[in-house]
Order: C-alpha cells, then sequence, then structure tokens
C-alpha cells in the first residue's frame, strides 16, 4: 500500500489508520511485533520519519507499544467481558518508563558503593 496524494488526511494519519485497521482486523496477537521502521516506510514508501510519526498516534492510542531498542508491539486491549489484561502481555509505557528510572538508581547506587569498597590507593 502508498498513502494516496489526494486523500484528505495527512500521510501519517493514513498509515495509523491503515495499521490500526490491519491489527484490528486479522487480529494480531498482544506481543506481535511490528515490522521495522524501514520496512514500513518502503511498504508505504514514505520516510521513516512519516512512519515514526503514525506509529507515535498507534502508541499514545494504547493500540501499540513502543519499546525502546526493540521496535514496536501490539498491545493487549481489554476484553470485551471487561477481564484483565494477561500477565504475559507487554507492559505500558509508564511501567517501562518506571523500571527504567528504577535502573538507572540502581545502577547508580552499584557505582557509588562499588567507589567505597575499592581499596584507597596509595596506601
Amino acid at each position: 500500500m502508498t498513502v494516496e496524494a489526494h486523500d484528505p488526511r495527512s500521510k501519517k494519519a493514513q498509515i495509523a489508520d491503515a495499521l490500526r485497521d490491519e491489527i484490528e482486523s486479522t487480529p494480531l496477537p498482544a506481543g506481535h511485533r511490528l515490522a521495522s521502521l524501514r520496512d514500513l516506510a518502503d511498504r508505504f514508501k514514505v520516510t521513516t520519519v512519516t512512519v515514526g510519526n503514525a506509529l507515535k498516534v498507534l502508541a499514545d492510542e494504547g493500540v501499540i507499544i513502543s519499546v525502546p531498542t526493540r521496535g514496536y508491539f501490539v498491545q493487549d486491549r481489554p476484553s470485551e467481558d471487561g477481564a484483565g489484561q494477561d500477565a504475559s502481555a507487554p507492559v505500558s509505557r509508564d511501567e517501562i518508563n518506571a523500571i527504567h528510572s528504577e535502573i538507572q538508581q540502581l545502577a547508580a547506587r552499584v557505582a557509588e558503593l562499588e567507589k567505597r569498597t575499592q581499596p584507597l590507593s596509595g596506601t
């Protein structure tokens, strides 16, 4: 598929709509990894920046989740009966950010403790 020049929607919106429809109609399972930015850009005949903007729209809607350095994944959607999310489903962006922050704090603490436990030089 390529984006249509005569379509009143932006390229970003056309791509987001196409991917959303694909995710909802297949349906791709939660945790399914989407194609890379480059592959999607080739598929839609646009730049990776445009694809990235479309993916951000879907991430903001909760359709997908971005995992830094790993890619974009289909987000678990609540079931029609209101049941909770599957424990094996990808975590939310807020949870990832919280975990990342905790890791940074722990790394800083480990570095501090390593400095304290090194033998004093010059004695």
